[in-house]
């Protein structure tokens, strides 16, 4: 008699744990100020259930039934309208039919509130977090302690890696089992989108998931409670809104190189047609004081073999910045995971303003420290797992706030971003030489970077050029010896890769010139693949001199290269070499005299001012951005040496936009 209760009760804790595995939730989706979205999965079998959702007073003031089938893998989906804004409520649910009973009991621990209708006097906090398996994390702890008012799974949350149904479900369930995840979804809202891994593989696309992306679908669909999923039949794009702040969940996977760019019929998009109205729209309509565009994917590239990151959709990404300048829309910020890698960056004057770029990832342990690679735009980066991200939008004083502070589980804050709207909003002003300027040396004590990116571009000297103050332009010059073969070095990019636009200004006396007839160059400046000195052509900046055919002149050569699309579907955008465009200026013009030089590229063409004046104007055959940029050589060639310059260089400056005749003409009086 004791053996068979032994295995009745073995027999009854086995049900009890299948059951257990079974369930999922109930788990709070996509709130609004009137209306709430909730899943739930009991069991795997076909019933009915009711939710009923009660007031602070008890009183019962909604009623909502659905079915659970395995058409949805047995989860039911709730949608709750007509409720207060900002007003918390209990839920319980219950199963109907022949053998009722109460499934979640109404209580503090299943309870919702609704979103604010107020854009000011609120405060509003939200966490981000990418790249998390099914393994135990604190960092779901950690966010209920914070009691914040949303989750946001920005993507490998979980790892499927698969395009099997049953496989994409089970790991969904598995995910959102994890208890401390599965108490915090009971009483707030978890949404978000996804990324490659959940998508269903990695580097995955629209084009090379095609067959698998509707079965990587409906398993998001049926393991998220959100609004909408993509336009109702494909993608998963959706948005939040939460009073002063406002989410746009985006989808860079499933309609990506699937149909011609919304901005470029010639090459592939990202978002897809519908995805990129609804975003545009979405904008243009929000009142929010703060927006958020979060992806899983990140904004720049991952500089590796990779694709999918949004450097090789820059002709979508660059279109949408310019609509928020364009459109005057205030508040914007970025947010990235993926890379395994927590960074900020804060792209000068993009949008009208400073336009910050958070990446948070990852969630999980798994670093990839090949990923930390360098940009100009790079503020701070943390290789560090474990990671999730609070942004805060703050409109309770004066001056409203947005405040992003990437923490770790047991508390510490790493790196605390406060921003005010001012900040993020376009200010009108009259533009000056300090606008968009990302380099400058001035060359009066030392080879220093002058501009807002500071020491991390200061020149390096190389064969022993040094400044010399007898002879310059302004508080002195670099004296290059051909010779000795004297360059600088600038290890480090200082253009966003695929700018549009960008000028050059500097001052040159050369006390040597390419001789006739001999083939001889010498550079100027010339920009290098790596930011070292390379063979590898990457002449997005290239200035130098050579012999004509006629003795008395010496040409101005200029070279560049401009990214264009992928050679095939999928793969990196190519890049295409320029040049040389050339300009005949007489030798006892430049011939140990100072002269001011600058060329301005605007995709279209090279524009060539001497002293002031416009000179040359060379269209380009292939239109298009720079190309992908790394450092530079002044006073030389990429190769370091055999091509130097012989004579003095002075301010050296670029800006990553186009200065106008009048503002080069000013340079060129300067010093002179």
């Amino acid at each position: 008699m004791r053996m068979r209760l032994v295995c009745v009760f073995a027999m009854l804790a086995m049900g009890s744990m299948l059951r257990a595995d079974e369930v999922v939730g109930p788990m709070v989706g996509s709130v609004s100020s009137s209306s709430m979205r909730l899943l739930y999965r009991p069991s795997a079998e076909t019933q009915t259930l009711r939710l009923q959702v009660f007031d602070a007073d008890e009183q019962l003031v909604k009623v909502v039934t659905e079915d659970c089938d395995a058409k949805q893998d047995f989860v039911a989906h709730f949608f709750v309208s007509g409720l207060q804004p900002a007003t918390t409520y209990e839920y319980q649910i219950t199963r109907i039919g022949d053998s009722p009973k109460v499934l979640v009991k109404a209580g503090p621990e299943h309870q919702f509130t609704t979103a604010t209708q107020q854009r000011t006097g609120d405060r509003v906090v939200v966490s981000f977090v990418s790249c998390v398996d099914v393994e135990p994390t604190k960092i779901w702890k950690e966010m209920e302690k914070l009691n914040v008012d949303a989750v946001c799974l920005m993507g490998d949350t979980p790892y499927i890696d698969s395009s099997d149904l049953d496989v994409a479900r089970k790991k969904h369930r598995q995910f959102l089992q994890m208890p401390d995840l599965a108490r915090l979804g009971q009483t707030t809202p978890v949404v978000g989108t996804w990324d490659d891994h959940d998508f269903g593989k990695n580097n995955g696309n629209g084009l090379n998931l095609r067959e698998g992306k509707p079965r990587t679908r409906q398993a998001f669909v049926d393991y998220r409670a959100h609004d909408r999923y993509g336009n109702g039949r494909e993608g998963v794009y959706h948005k939040m809104d939460l009073g002063a702040l406002e989410i746009f969940f985006l989808d860079p996977r499933y309609f990506s190189q699937t149909e011609p760019s919304p901005v470029d019929g010639t090459q592939p998009t990202c978002f897809g047609w519908q995805q990129w109205e609804w975003l545009l729209q979405g904008l243009r309509e929000s009142k929010a004081k703060f927006k958020v565009l979060a992806m899983g994917a990140i904004w720049q590239d991952k500089k590796n073999s990779e694709t999918d990151d949004m450097f090789t959709y820059w002709y979508e990404r660059d279109a949408l910045l310019d609509f928020i300048k364009e459109q005057q829309i205030s508040g914007v910020t970025l947010l990235g995971g993926d890379i395994h890698v927590a960074r900020h960056l804060k792209h000068p004057d993009r949008v009208g303003y400073d336009l910050h770029d958070f990446i948070i990832s990852p969630g999980h342990e798994r670093t990839i420290t090949g990923l930390d690679v360098y940009h100009p735009s790079l503020l701070w980066s943390l290789v560090e797992g474990r990671q999730f991200l609070t942004v805060t939008a703050d409109t309770r004083g004066k001056k409203p706030l947005l405040i992003a502070e990437f923490r770790q589980p047991d508390g510490k804050v790493n790196r605390r971003v406060t921003l005010t709207l001012d900040e993020l909003t376009p200010q009108s002003r009259k533009q000056d030489l300090s606008d968009q300027m990302r380099a400058h040396w001035d060359f009066n004590e030392g080879l220093q970077n002058q501009s807002l990116l500071g020491s991390r571009i200061d020149a390096q000297s190389h064969g022993g050029a040094e400044i010399d103050q007898t002879q310059q332009a302004r508080g002195g010059a670099v004296r290059f010896q051909r010779l000795k073969g004297q360059y600088l070095n600038v290890s480090q990019s200082f253009l966003d890769d695929n700018s549009n636009a960008h000028t050059v200004s500097m001052w040159f006396k050369p006390t040597s010139l390419p001789k006739h007839e001999t083939g001889e160059r010498s550079f100027l400046l010339e920009s290098t693949a790596q930011g070292e000195s390379s063979n590898t052509q990457a002449w997005h900046l290239s200035l130098g001199l050579r012999a004509t055919s006629d003795p008395g002149k010496v040409n101005l050569q200029l070279y560049t290269m401009t990214l264009q699309p992928a050679a095939s579907p999928g793969a990196a955008p190519k890049q295409i070499s320029q040049g040389p465009f050339d300009f005949s200026v007489d030798r006892e013009q430049l011939q140990d005299r100072w002269n001011h030089v600058a060329f301005t590229f605007d995709s279209k063409s090279l524009r060539l001012f001497l002293n002031g004046d416009l000179v040359a104007t060379h269209p380009l055959p292939v239109k298009g951005p720079a190309a992908e940029f790394g450092g530079m050589v002044i006073g030389g060639h990429r190769a370091g040496t055999g091509r130097n310059f012989d004579g003095w260089i002075d301010e050296v400056s670029v800006w990553q936009r186009l200065l106008d005749q009048d503002e080069i003409r000013g340079l060129s009086k300067l010093h002179r």
